[in-house]
């Protein structure tokens, strides 16, 4: 890092921490986790003027937002995270609205004729000046291709790049700076989450990640058959900062027209409903945002997904155990639920599991027991993560994303239709799910590469052999063996030979001592004799008092 970059990035710290504790309050924070020490932020002071009849959550989402893009995404990112955070926070993180103020036409006709070579005449009839959607990363723009077709154009904004990657290594750094210095702040795996974060954030910046995240959704829709659109990908006008893809015309769900009636919002539900628990279950590949503003309805009744942005990905074994898992939900079975969790997740040290049982177990009651509209499901996942956090145990940040997807998708269905369950769905996609992986290709596709995984364990175990038996002979094998009892006995024994050496020296003292006082008539060797008594007296106390209250000695 050089001296400028590295001026610019405490310049932004600085704005960072300022915005913070200064224009929305948040110093008392900083004191209740001592970051003062850490992160020195000068005098401290309530929320502006502005903001102070505004609530804790209400304030956080406006400072990510004040903050810029990479807030905004991170935010968007905790909120997928109910393990991490508190209910409230979490549902208004999931408010935060990822816009921003629209870039100059030049910059970005620049953009595009840039990265895809060729004059902006040459690639679209016409260009509309004016952006149908601004974000924090980009903006869309309506076109029209030579050949007719309408189409809508994704472009990266000029420089985001740059910002997003200073904000993300500062991120990281204040990460390990607060995991290393704040014990407080241990639990959460700071530097593991920020770089999760930047992982996904990495892939928004690349818009040919987004078009084949598309393009596999788009094919699961149609090879599914099922009542959602998803906007197929231009190619040849699709580069790293520019995603061209059909535009196809709707309304937004929280805006349809009176004329809908109840009967088809119901069916739009549930049409939502099974599409995401498709995605999830039986894909594992699923949209990481399906909020209102990305979830539309085609002016023939087809339901259009868009923005591909966030998506999550499951792989075969955990699509197994979360679909169990909910089975298990479904028939109260808590032993088969703790089982699930065990493999899905990672159980921590200090975790209880007869306490983790218990906490599911009231929430699995409450859920069976309320009508869907007190209790939804991502109500219940949201909870449950929360509950494994609080019992130590670790949940892949996949599955977090998948329960925060379904609990976007259910607020949408239930806005559509208040009545809406989500478990009139869940066991004919699981069950759907199930079959997939039973099928004889899928089965034999896993036998395969177990075999596979096999044969390579049996081809490295000669060599291995090999190098155990050379060090075995060269003397240099060790085999470590842990033991607590053992290691605590080993440190006691110092402190038992110090007092053994302290008890002989205090005998041998008393001993000379006598023998000077009873031997001899001579001063000095009278005195002599008292001092070795004194000695040994004073030294025998001292090993008495470290039996008695053992300490250091």
């Amino acid at each position: 890092m050089n001296l400028t970059s590295g001026i610019r990035n405490l310049r932004r710290a600085r704005e960072i921490v300022s915005v913070l504790v200064f224009d929305y309050g948040f110093g008392q924070v900083f004191d209740q986790l001592d970051l003062g020490r850490v992160l020195p932020v000068g005098r401290r002071r309530g929320a502006a003027a502005q903001y102070v009849g505004i609530s804790g959550p209400q304030r956080l989402r406006l400072a990510l937002t004040a903050l810029g893009p990479t807030f905004v995404k991170l935010g968007q990112t905790l909120s997928s995270r109910p393990d991490l955070l508190q209910p409230a926070v979490a549902a208004e993180l999931r408010r935060l609205q990822d816009e921003g103020p629209a870039a100059e036409f030049d910059q970005i006709r620049g953009v595009i004729e840039t990265d895809l070579g060729r004059p902006l005449e040459e690639c679209f009839t016409t260009f509309n000046r004016q952006p149908l959607s601004v974000a924090s990363l980009g903006q869309v723009h309506a076109a029209v291709l030579p050949d007719g077709r309408e189409v809508a154009v994704k472009v990266l904004r000029p420089g985001v790049e740059e910002i997003v990657h200073a904000d993300v290594q500062l991120l990281a750094d204040a990460a390990h700076l607060l995991a290393s210095r704040v014990p407080a702040l241990q639990h959460y795996h700071l530097p593991a989450l920020i770089r999760q974060f930047s992982d996904q954030l990495e892939n928004q910046l690349v818009y040919t990640y987004e078009a084949h995240n598309t393009e596999r959704l788009r094919q699961s829709a149609v090879e599914a058959e099922m009542k959602v659109r998803v906007p197929e990908v231009v190619w040849g006008l699709t580069s790293p900062r520019v995603l061209t893809t059909e535009r196809i015309r709707g309304h937004r769900v929280d805006r349809l027209p009176s004329t809908v009636a109840a009967s088809e919002r119901s069916l739009l539900a549930r049409e939502l409903g099974r599409c995401m628990l498709h995605q999830v279950f039986v894909e594992g590949v699923f949209h990481g945002d399906p909020h209102q503003g990305n979830v539309l309805v085609g002016e023939d009744g087809d339901l259009i997904l868009l923005d591909f942005g966030i998506v999550g990905y499951l792989d075969p074994r955990m699509r197994r155990l979360l679909g169990d898992l909910m089975l298990d939900v479904y028939s109260e079975d808590m032993d088969a639920i703790v089982g699930t969790v065990s493999q899905l997740a990672t159980i921590g040290a200090g975790t209880d599991l007869d306490s983790l049982r218990s906490d599911l177990a009231r929430l699995v009651s409450r859920f069976m027991i309320l009508p869907r509209r007190d209790f939804p499901v991502g109500e219940l996942l949201s909870r449950s993560l929360r509950a494994l956090w609080l019992n130590h145990v670790r949940v892949p940040p996949e599955i977090s994303l998948a329960a925060k997807s379904l609990l976007v998708a259910e607020g949408v269905c239930t806005d559509l239709d208040p009545d809406f369950d989500f478990r009139d769905l869940v066991q004919p996609v699981i069950e759907a799910a199930r079959a997939r992986l039973l099928t004889p290709g899928a089965t034999a596709t896993r036998a395969l590469k177990a075999a596979s995984s096999a044969v390579r364990h049996l081809g490295g175990l000669p060599s291995r052999i090999d190098r155990l038996l050379t060090r075995l002979e060269q003397g240099s094998l060790c085999l470590r063996v842990e033991d607590p009892a053992a290691q605590a006995s080993q440190r006691e024994l110092p402190r038992a030979l110090n007092r053994v050496a302290l008890g002989l020296l205090s005998a041998a003292l008393l001993v000379a001592g006598t023998v000077a006082l009873t031997a001899s008539s001579h001063p000095g060797h009278l005195g002599l004799g008292v001092a070795a008594v004194v000695g040994a007296v004073l030294l025998g106390l001292l090993v008495l008092l470290s039996v008695l209250r053992p300490g250091r000695l």
